[in-house]
This record gives structure tokens, sequence and C-alpha cells, in this order.
């Protein structure tokens, strides 16, 4: 399974791929607002290898793809579109969205997103995609915003970061909002 935009390549993950994602998982920087490290490549190892199972499923409910700047032939981050309800017509999906701090600014976030998004609507013909984020990750809410969502929630104290209580906010596209924009 492949999507193309104009400077990267999604594609299911691979066996070949666990210490690049290692690598993404382990960065300190990557999951600043996350509590889900790998501690070790072996995790990651089992991670991927739960991923090729999952691709397995039918119907498939997970898209976890590499992102590949095409440029380079380079894994620089990890993108995610989860089916909630895939027996349903016009099903709910999740998106996130996962990459290495040099990629960060670049728009590559937003340009894999984007890519998944319209695969989603498209291809899957899911009814709304969502995701959400701490309210101080700024680059990920710009990165939602960009894609055309808009804020439905925010969830005031939902979860600690540096010791502080701080707010999680929801944000999320319909399909007709698709595809009117």
């Amino acid at each position: 399974m492949t999507i193309n935009t104009k400077r990267l390549l999604l594609r299911d993950l691979c066996e070949e791929d666990a210490g690049s994602v290692y690598t993404l998982f382990s960065n300190k920087d990557t999951m600043r607002y996350l509590d889900l490290p790998h501690p070790s490549i072996e995790h990651s190892q089992a991670y991927v290898a739960e991923l090729l199972t999952r691709y397995l499923e039918t119907p498939r409910r997970c898209y976890e793809m590499a992102v590949i700047l095409t440029e380079t032939n380079t894994l620089i981050g990890v993108v995610n579109l989860d089916i909630e309800h895939p027996y349903l017509k016009d099903a709910r999906a999740c998106i996130d969205y996962y990459f290495l701090p040099e990629y960060w600014g670049m728009g590559y976030a937003t340009e894999a997103a984007k890519g998944l998004i319209q695969f989603g609507f498209e291809t899957l013909e899911v009814n709304k995609i969502a995701t959400g984020t701490l309210k101080c990750n700024v680059g990920s809410e710009t990165v939602m915003k960009k894609c055309g969502m808009t804020q439905e929630a925010e969830f005031k104290q939902h979860a600690q970061f540096n010791g502080e209580w701080v707010n999680r906010i929801e944000y999320a596209i319909l399909k007709c909002e698709y595809f009117s924009g």
C-alpha cells in the first residue's frame, strides 16, 4: 500500500524499518507530548511485527505508514489512519503523525496528513477524521488547522505535562467539509 504526495512516499511499514521506527519513537523530542517511547530495538521490532499482522485484517482498519522523503529515500516519520468501525458505512477514523525533529517546520507533517486524509475520504469513504493533542503542542495544532480540521472539543486538565495539568484539544474534519473545501 502506497500513497504519493509532492515530496513524500507513504508506504506500509516493513520489518526492515524497525531500526528507523526505534530511532523515531525513542527520540525524546518526538515523544515530548506522548507517553509512548520505544525502550529498545526489540520493542520496535515487535511493534512492526504487530503492524504487519494488522495490515492483513479484513476489512483493513490500520494504515500506519512510513513517511519517506522521496528526494533521499529516508524514513522521516510515521503517519497513521485507524478506522474505528470498519463495517459501518462512512466510518470514523483517527489520524496521528510523528516526525523526527530535524524535519519539523518544513511542511512534511501537513503534506503527509493531507495525503492520508485524502485517502481516507476518497478511497475508504470515511465520514469523519479526527485527532487531538495537548494544548501546549502548538506545532501539532498548526498541522491540524492546515489540514482543514476545526476544533471540536477542549478537555480541561486532561493530562500532566512537565508537572502541570494541561488541556487536550480535539480537531476533526467531516467528509462534506473536505469535499466542499
